[in-house]
């Protein structure tokens, strides 16, 4: 098919192929691929013509496939293919720099942000975030995961936690996110994802109530999670995997959750909070595997004298954006 041999085209960065497809895909503009069992729809034909333009650097060209691409899939509430459409188009726009492109192109990401935060399009989630961070000078090297994705989201817009600091000026943080969601995603497909997407958010939302914990932000399967009291955001973890691990005992379409906590000081001068703590948190959980909760050294140290709760042996790493190193601890659940 013509639409695949040009993303192909397009990920191999080949100009002369690109021209030849160009070619061979302009008399189509302003109609909707669809292979020939009518199983499966390509989206606009404008919108391979626009990145196959930008892979031979006719980004004016590009910029006007695009434009109908996006009024196609507009008119056919095409949601999926409206979002793609924008995140590609900012793309374009911030690479092409013009007067007003930058301004055009963040109009488009924000949009797209919505629609795909919506639909649990996590990958365009953290494609969006990544151009919107890189514009405002923010390093996104990293922006990869759904838990990367909640932390850079939440290191610009710094949300007030003031109301889950517990006496002692803490509050203890918590990222998890679905192992493999990318991949589950491709394989079950949008329809039967978002369903699970469903199930997933319902049994963490559900377990944190009854935690008293609060949700600072979402995107796609990433979590940010606050609690006053860092015991009860350990039980928050152990109870949380417990429920998911009974699910899929009956699931057709198990999931695995990791997660990482750390407790830090939100109230102390000079302290920038969402840069230190923040970021362990974030770094903590994406070292954790599936199914797995990891905490910092000093959560394990505020919540062993219980006795209740049983960790494993310390592992010692260097964490990208941290100086020194980091000890951290898993949770027997």
């Amino acid at each position: 098919m013509l639409s695949r041999a040009s993303l192909a085209c397009v990920d191999l960065g080949d100009v002369a192929r690109a021209r030849e497809l160009y070619r061979y895909l302009l008399p189509y503009e302003g109609l909707n691929i669809i292979d020939t069992s009518g199983s499966l729809i390509a989206g606009p034909a404008s919108r391979y013509l626009a990145r196959l333009a930008a892979t031979m650097s006719r980004l004016d060209d590009a910029a006007g496939h695009f434009e109908k691409a996006l009024r196609m899939a507009e008119t056919m509430r095409a949601r999926p293919y409206v979002t793609l459409i924008q995140q590609e188009f900012a793309e374009m726009l911030l690479a092409r720099g013009k007067a007003g492109d930058a301004e055009k192109a963040e109009g488009l990401i924000a949009s797209a942000l919505e629609i795909a935060e919506e639909l649990g399009m996590n990958g365009v989630v953290e494609r969006c975030l990544a151009m919107k961070l890189e514009a405002q000078g923010v390093d996104t090297v990293d922006v990869y995961t759904s838990i990367d994705a909640v932390a850079s989201t939440v290191y610009e817009e710094k949300p007030d936690l003031r109301s889950q600091v517990a006496p002692d000026g803490t509050v203890t943080l918590l990222f998890s996110d679905i192992e493999g969601s990318t991949e589950k995603t491709e394989q079950l497909g949008d329809r039967r994802w978002m369903e699970v997407l469903r199930e997933h958010n319902a049994i963490m939302r559900e377990e944190l109530a009854a935690h008293e914990g609060f949700e600072v932000k979402s995107e796609g399967d990433g979590f940010m999670l606050a609690f006053q009291s860092a015991r009860k955001a350990l039980q928050f973890a152990i109870e949380t995997q417990k429920a998911f691990a009974q699910r899929a005992e009956s699931s057709d379409v198990p999931i695995r959750v990791r997660m990482g906590l750390h407790t830090g000081e939100v109230i102390k001068e000079g302290d920038d909070f969402f840069g230190k703590h923040v970021n362990l948190a974030a770094r903590i959980a994406g070292q954790a595997t599936g199914g797995e909760i990891l905490v910092s050294s000093l959560l394990r140290e505020l919540t062993s004298s219980g006795g209740d709760i049983e960790f494993g042996d310390s592992r010692v790493v260097e964490l990208k954006g941290l100086t020194g190193v980091q000890e951290m601890f898993p949770v027997a659940w």
